[in-house]
């Protein structure tokens, strides 16, 4: 509906289209149910037209890293000087859906999707404590790197995205590099050493985690204290008829990017090398019992799959997944300094 509406105003004029942009406000809200949703909701299909992500996205969304990776929407609650609010003419465009992903299953103040079949005990790894031990005196003890260092973020608000347009960037202000510093910075500043390898692993996409798999083994010879290891990525979520989400959730009056986090299994042994999958999984269910607590809403349903992602490198090993190229950066580097407060008081609890 939105979509053509934007294309009918086009050949409008200034007054026409402020009439048709006042008519289409009125048109939206009436979606809504007449009012707006109050600012801590987590909006229900019937309620209005965004979907919540664990009801209505279509189950191939609902796992990382198998989505496409084309096109990127500025989508921002700001539009910056000379951005256009409407598509180009003769560019091709799509919807942007702003959601928050929900969902799982309820274990002990948190939520996980299970995919594994290994009937893991959830509640019970919960319970165990983690491998990895940290001082928090400010020797180097976690490594951020990107397996997918260019993935990129969006600028600014329009509410459409250009189908056209790159995904991928060397701008590290603009890429999941800068949601890698602003984790850095809030580790930092509660006594936790941290390195930030920012070395680009996708000049060529296939390949990426063998060259990942190199700076982590470089970085655990030079700082032999490393207990836990982050591999920092964003997400694309895409429809087939080319609709993209938006995880997004309001956190103290500001939106942030919502984050996932990945844990690996290996419980039918498929990998010889990745024996102690479990301590990886404790950790994690922590952090998100931890975030939970302290930013309602802010991770997304932990993804307990039969992965390994290089998370065999230590027993603190994780992979997180900070918003979708559709999420503004500002919004990505709230959502990462959020998920550092939650990791670091998390990590400091195991001193």
């Amino acid at each position: 509906m939105v979509k053509r509406a934007f294309r009918a105003l086009r050949g409008l004029g200034r007054t026409g289209c402020l009439l048709g942009l006042a008519a289409l406000a009125v048109v939206v809200f009436w979606r809504w149910g007449g009012r707006f949703p109050e600012a801590s909701e987590t909006v229900s299909p019937t309620a209005s037209p965004v979907p919540a992500a664990s009801s209505e996205l279509p189950e191939d969304l609902l796992s990382p890293l198998s989505w496409a990776d084309d096109g990127i929407a500025p989508f921002h609650e700001e539009t910056l000087p000379g951005i256009s609010v409407t598509p180009e003419p003769d560019r091709d465009w799509g919807e942007v859906v702003e959601t928050v992903i929900s969902g799982g299953e309820e274990v002990e103040g948190c939520t996980v999707r299970d995919t594994t079949g290994s009937d893991t005990d959830l509640a019970w790894e919960l319970s165990q404590t983690p491998a990895a031990k940290i001082r928090g005196d400010g020797s180097v003890e976690v490594l951020i790197y990107h397996t997918h260092t260019s993935e990129a973020y969006s600028p600014t608000y329009t509410g459409f995205y250009y189908t056209d347009m790159e995904v991928r960037t060397q701008n590290r202000e603009m890429s999941v590099v800068a949601a890698g510093e602003e984790l850095k910075k809030v580790l930092e500043s509660y006594g936790i050493g941290v390195i930030h390898d920012t070395t680009v692993n996708d000049t060529a996409f296939n390949g990426s985690y063998s060259r990942s798999w190199e700076v982590i083994q470089n970085n655990l010879e030079a700082y032999p204290g490393i207990q836990v290891t982050i591999d920092l990525h964003r997400d694309s979520m895409t429809t087939e008829t080319g609709t993209k989400y938006k995880p997004t959730v309001p956190i103290n009056g500001r939106k942030a990017a919502q984050f996932m986090l990945l844990a690996g299994c290996n419980w039918d042994d498929s990998w010889d090398d990745f024996p102690d999958w479990e301590q990886n999984l404790r950790l994690m269910l922590r952090v998100q019992q931890t975030a939970e607590r302290l930013f309602p809403g802010l991770a997304r349903p932990l993804d307990f799959s039969d992965s390994r992602y290089n998370m065999n490198a230590t027993p603190g090993s994780m992979l997180v997944e900070v918003g979708t190229e559709v999420n503004t950066v500002s919004e990505a580097k709230y959502g990462a300094r959020l998920f550092g407060e939650a990791l670091a008081e998390t990590l400091l609890s195991l001193r």
